[in-house]
């Protein structure tokens, strides 16, 4: 019993693992089209597949000197236990064209020893090819669902930022989660502050930064 209690746990804390390293709804939108055009591209999709967009991973971690990071806290609970995942994120490499972006998670969970994935690496061009079909705003979102409801002044530390407000309702194994999230392109990664609660299970997550260096190397 006590197993299949984590393992509702460690459903929850997956899908909320996919929104701290930025997994976003990029899912393009299905296009209606005649019969006459099902044979080839139309116009429109030609157009399309030839547009570059500004790739925002890259847009945000270039303002940044190489060797800047964030370290993420996050601490997911319900009435079963507790399991705390940190994850590092630093900047490694930068040009024109591409930045690459550090990542190493930790986790601890109730009594289990402390588990240390092995660092790994993921490359954002500065540019990139949306699907066919996908609006462009979309991609900027955290979710396809995400609604932006505000701004506030958050403070980490002795450093003060202005970070948008976003709050929405992910369906996933547990059932219906509400998620607040504050992002802000000060912020290595963006992430501010993140709160989920899966009602169901009476999973809570809340994420925030526990440490920032902004000057890097």
């Amino acid at each position: 019993m006590l197993c299949h209690c984590f393992r509702n746990v460690f459903v929850c804390l997956l899908v909320a693992l996919c929104f701290a390293t930025g997994c976003e709804d990029k899912r393009p939108i299905a296009s209606k089209s005649s019969p006459a055009q099902a044979g080839g591209a139309t116009k429109n999709e030609a157009q399309q597949s030839s547009i570059l967009l500004d790739h925002p991973e890259y847009a945000n971690w270039s303002r940044f000197p190489v060797g800047a990071s964030v370290t993420r806290k996050r601490v997911v609970t319900n009435e079963f236990g507790e399991v705390q995942v940190t994850t590092k994120m630093w900047l490694e490499d930068k040009s024109k064209t591409e930045v690459a972006v550090g990542s190493q998670v930790s986790v601890v969970r109730s009594d289990n020893p402390p588990e240390n994935n092995p660092p790994s690496s993921t490359t954002y061009p500065a540019q990139f090819s949306p699907p066919t079909g996908m609006k462009p705003e979309l991609f900027l979102l955290p979710s396809g669902k995400a609604k932006l409801v505000g701004e506030e002044k958050v403070s980490i530390g002795e450093v003060e930022v202005t970070a948008e407000v976003y709050e929405w309702t992910e369906n996933n194994e547990a059932g219906q989660m509400t998620v607040k999230l504050w992002r802000s392109e000060e912020i290595p990664g963006r992430i501010v502050r993140q709160e989920m609660l899966t009602e169901s299970s009476s999973t809570r997550t809340i994420e925030q930064i526990g440490e920032l260096d902004l000057k890097g190397q």
